[in-house]
């Protein structure tokens, strides 16, 4: 099937949407509810086009493509009607852009200087309303806003939401859901309650505004990073690269990536690649054959990876009696600090309580189970705004070497870790006759715990890590990668 867009002729296929034939193309149309793959909604009303030439303007996301269909995304009545539901969206939030966590990472916000919003004709102005119905708009629009921050992971606060509905279609566990009902109806927790859930940050990641946010205190990271008393270690998570070179527009490599956390204040970079080789060769002892083949009872083995902190939440939620079966390991990012904090600060003849360890993570799950001895975990999003605060994000400092850490570290362990490399790496480790597997995704996982409980399968090690793709996607990414 073939339809038109702008006058050029495109091929379709048979479910595809105009939105998605136009991003397959490379046609861009503002949007903010639709993302990859999630469920279409049409609720933000900002990819509209015209079809047929009727001058009746559809929304490109749920519009499915027909043969001969011709398609216009650009012309006066589009632009106008973009820029009022655009307006509409932005009313609530002109003017809090300053205090907002996503400020100059926000999609509304960078859409308002596209679209140069600058008449806010839906905003109240002073002496068009009575001091009354002023204060009962002001106490209606809070009675609405929920701000919880009650948990060390995620930030809500519902006055910057625009109902896109990302949140509730990507939560891989329906955190999120509608509250109240009419034009009263809002995206939120079950009863407004405080979130709880396996933390795996992909909310944060696709909310296009300020309403989800990293849980953090960025400014005592700074205060630390410029004290001149304090040593700061950064240990860097290798996994980030890509996601950093989105934040920090000059970062093309680990060396560039070095010299920028050095610019900003830390003393020593560590690569997490020694913590993660002593990880892995931990695990390989625990589940080593002349461990796991003594006559211990198949039910009370240690099987499964505790790497992944959003995993190991999720098998306490909805697997308990599966517990008892996680692998007492350390992680890796435990195994460094402690090591940071007692065998390098003795070897450096360094006081302890001088060093400041900060975790440079693609898992925004990571704080909910933060080791004593990590100061400050920082996600790749958190690192951006550090940045942009000291306003080095711009910068290309002079590249170097990430700093040797004690023992010399495999070089094999040096590489980008997280989809399946856990498993091949304990592989490499075990000798003898094991079942090792890997469950990427909630879906997965729970298929695989499913299938151990009913002794449908049984693996000897089982790495389990609740983003889809591992820690490439993690939820403590950058939203553009």
């Amino acid at each position: 099937m073939q339809i038109k867009i702008n006058g050029k002729k495109y091929s379709a296929k048979e479910k595809d949407t105009v939105l998605d034939v136009c991003r397959r193309e490379g046609i861009r149309i503002p949007t903010l509810c639709s993302h990859g793959k999630l469920k279409r909604e049409a609720v933000c009303r900002l990819c509209l086009v015209e079809i047929d030439k009727s001058g009746r303007l559809v929304t490109s996301c749920a519009t499915k493509a027909v043969d001969g269909m011709k398609v216009e995304t650009e012309n006066e009545n589009i632009q106008k009607a973009r820029a009022i539901n655009l307006e509409l969206l932005w009313a609530d939030h002109a003017g809090k852009c300053f205090q907002c966590k996503k400020n100059r990472r926000c999609e509304l916000q960078t859409l308002a200087e596209e679209y140069k919003i600058e008449n806010f004709h839906f905003v109240p102005r002073k002496g068009e309303m009575t001091s009354g119905e002023e204060n009962e708009l002001l106490l209606d629009n809070w009675s609405r806003v929920v701000v919880d921050r009650e948990n060390p992971v995620i930030e809500r606060d519902s006055q910057y939401c625009v109902e896109c509905r990302r949140c509730i279609n990507i939560c891989p566990v329906s955190s999120y859901g509608f509250n109240h009902r009419s034009g009263d109806v809002v995206v939120g927790t079950p009863y407004n309650q405080p979130l709880d859930c396996i933390f795996c940050g992909a909310c944060v990641t696709h909310c296009p505004t300020g309403a989800l946010a990293d849980q953090g205190d960025i400014q005592k990271v700074i205060t630390d990073l410029d004290d001149t008393n304090i040593l700061s270690v950064a240990i860097v998570d290798p996994v980030v690269l890509k996601s950093a070179m989105q934040e920090l527009l000059e970062v093309k490599n680990m060396e560039n990536l070095a010299g920028n956390l050095r610019a900003l204040g830390c003393e020593k970079v560590f690569d997490l690649s020694w913590g993660f080789q002593k990880y892995v060769e931990a695990v390989a002892e625990e589940i080593h054959p002349h461990h796991a083949r003594k006559k211990t009872p198949v039910r009370q083995r240690k099987f499964i990876s505790s790497f992944c902190p959003s995993a190991a939440l999720y098998i306490q939620k909805y697997f308990p009696e599966l517990i008892k079966n996680i692998i007492d390991v350390k992680r890796p990012e435990e195994l460094m600090a402690e090591a940071v904090k007692w065998e390098y600060a003795k070897r450096e003849k360094i006081d302890p309580k001088n060093i400041r360890v900060i975790l440079i993570s693609s898992c925004a799950a990571r704080k909910k189970l933060k080791s004593n001895a990590i100061d400050h975990i920082v996600t790749v999003r958190e690192l951006g705004r550090i940045a942009r605060e000291k306003k080095t994000e711009n910068i290309r400092f002079k590249g170097s070497a990430a700093d040797k850490f004690l023992d010399e570290t495999d070089a094999e362990y040096a590489t980008t870790y997280g989809y399946g490399n856990l498993s091949a790496m304990t592989a490499k480790k075990i000798k003898g006759d094991f079942s090792i597997g890997a469950a990427n995704g909630v879906l997965e996982i729970k298929n695989a715990l499913s299938a151990e409980l009913k002794r449908e399968k049984h693996y000897d090690f089982l790495e389990v890590m609740v983003c889809p793709r591992g820690c490439e996607r993690g939820g403590g990414q950058s939203a553009e990668i």
